[in-house]
């Protein structure tokens, strides 16, 4: 009786077979049963049949006992189906609960690697598998997963929330479908095309309200497909496409970020840097070399010669030799200033700010068309860095990053120390304190929902001397229907972005093995 008790509690799923003996073979618990049913059903036609044609042993792989993995070795029939009409002759009984067709695993260890498959994909979810004692290969995980029903609903969502994620970024985008009021995704598109998302609208009808981004695909998939539904442009990609702006307008007063007086300051030469006294340890060097160098040249000494006595390079030697004054070697060569000529008013405005890293010099000017090589700008730099005034100190006037954070955040958020610089800003340039009354504008019409005062902060701006932000208006003026219901309703694009950053999760997790196959049905069934 404690026996049985114990098989009642411990392994309920065998509670439909005979257990004959449990053994421990090596590391692994080998149970024997056997199957009892009286009779069977058959696949085909359903009826019931007690007519036993044959009887065989199956081996099943089921979950751990007590740390060990376990083996099922079941014996089951082979009924014989006793309807004339019957296509099939025999067939084998299947145990509730415990086996089905052709699986050499119990239902219950199927289940729990459909579960490891759902969360974990392939590589990981065998390392989890491995320790729970149920051996699986990645591509068993895999297959599980793709066995999984995974059809959306027939009918769309009330609130509809649609974004795009990259499937390879940069070239290829596809896109998810999200139901706002229960968090849950809907589908999952192969792209980002008008055309798929319209498709999908008139498949699945009943959409009222489209959360979405600033996409014009989207939005004249919508217009097509359901020209019904509310369009609702997305807070967050409005107030992000905002900050852009403010970044160019910054970035066309930039001059005005500077504190009046240090325009001028000193320790930056003009358009060519040549220092007329030039110190410092590489100075020194170069007229050690220069003077050791002529003593033995101006007495006819071959310069092969020169090179074996000093040890120097003999393309070096030659340049020394040939050097009529030291401060020829100290100044960049004419071909080097040639080159950065254009961009030397660039390299002074910036050492003025305090930048000093030649690196970031380069990437800097690199991006705004510069071909030469780093090691020219750096050479550039060098009669700034031993001249013999000490390196500028760092310009007080703050980046065009920190004066858009300062402008695009919150005034609670900053410390003193950033109000004050700011407000110096702002005073020193009429329009960026322009620039900041129409951000404060547009952000308290953006948290209180105030999207009626929309045309009056867009003929605001229109009449400002902000060229970008005045596109940026006539920007909004073109979506105005969606941006105005984005700033009066209460509903947005968050859940979906959520769910995107979920997906790049999902897809880190199946590198290598992600196609949209499976990724699709991955994003559906991982809650």
């Amino acid at each position: 009786m404690l026996r049985d008790h114990l098989l009642d509690v411990l392994l309920p799923h065998l509670a439909a077979v005979g257990v004959e003996d449990i053994q421990v073979v090596g590391a692994r618990v080998q149970i024997v049963a056997s199957a009892t049913a009286e009779a069977a059903r058959c696949p085909d036609c359903g009826a019931n049949s007690r007519r036993v044609h044959d009887r065989y042993r199956r081996r099943l792989a089921d979950v751990p006992a007590g740390g060990r993995p376990v083996t099922i070795c079941l014996t089951v029939r082979r009924f014989r189906c006793e309807v004339p009409s019957c296509t099939r002759r025999t067939f084998v009984e299947q145990v509730e609960g415990l086996t089905f067709r052709y699986g050499r695993r119990s239902w219950l260890q199927q289940v729990m690697l459909v579960a490891i498959g759902r969360f974990l994909a392939g590589r990981a979810g065998v390392r989890l598998a491995g320790m729970l004692h149920c051996a699986a290969s990645p591509n068993t995980l895999l297959h599980r997963v793709r066995a999984l029903p995974a059809e959306p609903p027939e009918k769309s969502p009330r609130i509809l929330g649609v974004d795009d994620f990259a499937l390879k970024r940069g070239h290829v985008y596809a896109t998810v479908l999200t139901d706002i009021e229960t968090g849950s995704v809907v589908d999952v598109l192969p792209d980002r095309t008008a055309e798929t998302f319209t498709a999908w609208l008139q498949q699945h009808p009943g959409t009222e309200i489209v959360c979405r981004d600033r996409a014009s695909a989207y939005a004249e998939a919508v217009r097509t497909a359901a020209p019904e539904a509310v369009q609702i442009a997305d807070r967050f990609h409005l107030w992000l496409n905002l900050c852009k702006t403010v970044e160019k307008c910054v970035v066309a007063h930039r001059r005005c970020l500077i504190p009046p007086g240090e325009e001028d300051q000193a320790g930056v030469v003009e358009s060519s840097p040549e220092p007329s006294a030039i110190e410092g340890k590489r100075a020194a060097n170069i007229r050690r070399h220069f003077a050791a160098v002529h003593e033995m040249y101006d007495k006819g000494v071959a310069i092969q010669v020169i090179s074996e006595t000093l040890r120097m390079d003999r393309k070096m030697v030659r340049k020394y030799a040939h050097a009529t004054t030291v401060e020829e070697l100290m100044s960049p060569s004419r071909q080097r200033r040639s080159k950065l000529q254009s961009w030397a008013e660039y390299l002074n405005m910036r050492w003025r700010e305090g930048c000093t890293d030649s690196g970031r010099l380069f990437r800097e000017i690199q991006q705004r068309g510069y071909r030469g090589s780093s090691r020219s700008v750096r050479r550039w730099l060098e009669p700034l860095r031993t001249a013999e005034s000490p390196t500028p100190k760092r310009s007080e006037a703050p980046t065009v990053r920190q004066v858009t954070s300062w402008l695009t955040r919150h005034p609670d958020n900053l410390t003193s120390g950033q109000q004050l610089r700011l407000k110096r800003v702002v005073t020193n340039c009429p329009e960026l304190a322009d620039l900041r009354r129409h951000i404060k504008g547009f952000a308290e019409m953006m948290k209180n929902l105030h999207g009626h005062l929309l045309p009056r902060w867009i003929k605001a701006v229109e009449g400002s001397e902000l060229p970008p932000l005045c596109g940026f208006a006539r920007n909004l003026r073109k979506d105005f229907d969606a941006v105005t219901a984005g700033l009066t309703l209460p509903y947005s694009s968050g859940m979906v972005e959520g769910h995107v950053n979920r997906i790049k999760y999902l897809k880190r997790q199946g590198y290598g093995r992600a196609n949209f196959d499976l990724l699709r049905r991955r994003i559906l069934l991982t809650p």
